[in-house]
C-alpha cells in the first residue's frame, strides 16, 4: 500500500502544541475558557485550496487579522509553542469520528466542551494529554489508523514563518 502525505491535498490532522502557563480566551461563544499548561491537540480538516498546508499556515500565524477559528485564539498566544502535526489526505469527513476516537481509547480529554466543533456534534476538537507524550504520539497513530488510514507526521520548528512549511 503507498502511503500518501501530500500537504497540498485535503485532509484532517492534529495540531499538537505546548501551553507553557495558563492562558484564557476571549471566545464569548465558550464563556472565555481557561486553558492550563500542558500538551494539547487540535482536531481539524483542511478542504479548501492549498489543503491541509494552507489550514497549518494559517493556524501558525501569530499576526492573524482576524480571529476566525476557536484554535486561533490560542496559537496568537506567546505562551503556545506549536510542537508537531499528524495528518491523513482524505476527502471524507472523518474529523468528528477521529476526534471521537481519540477520546474513547485514551490518554486525551475533552479540554474546552465545543471547541473547534460547535458546527459538528464532536464534544470538542481540543484534546488535552492526560499520559505521557510518547502515549499520546501512540494513541493518535492508532486512531487514525483504526480508521483505516494512514497518517504522516510533521515536524514543526517553533521558528516556522508562513510559507515555509514543506
Amino acid at each position: 500500500m503507498r502511503i500518501v502525505s501530500d500537504l497540498s491535498a485535503p485532509g484532517i490532522y492534529i495540531l499538537v502544541i505546548n501551553v507553557s502557563k495558563r492562558i484564557c480566551l476571549d471566545i464569548e461563544s465558550l464563556n472565555r475558557p481557561c486553558i492550563d499548561s500542558g500538551l494539547y491537540g487540535y482536531v481539524g480538516s483542511a478542504r479548501g485550496p492549498g489543503g491541509i498546508r494552507a489550514r497549518l499556515e494559517h493556524h501558525l500565524r501569530r499576526d492573524k487579522k482576524r480571529l476566525w477559528w476557536h484554535i486561533d485564539y490560542l496559537t496568537t498566544k506567546q505562551e503556545v509553542v506549536p510542537l508537531l502535526t499528524i495528518y491523513v489526505n482524505t476527502l471524507d469527513d472523518v474529523e468528528r469520528i477521529f476526534a471521537e476516537t481519540l477520546i474513547d481509547i485514551g490518554c486525551w480529554q475533552v479540554a474546552v466542551p465545543r471547541f473547534g466543533s460547535t458546527d459538528k456534534k464532536t464534544p470538542s476538537h481540543l484534546l488535552k494529554c492526560v499520559c505521557s507524550e510518547t502515549q499520546c504520539i501512540e494513541h493518535v497513530l492508532k486512531s487514525f489508523e483504526l480508521l483505516g488510514l494512514q497518517p504522516a507526521i510533521l515536524q514543526i520548528s517553533s521558528t516556522v514563518h508562513v510559507g515555509h512549511i514543506k
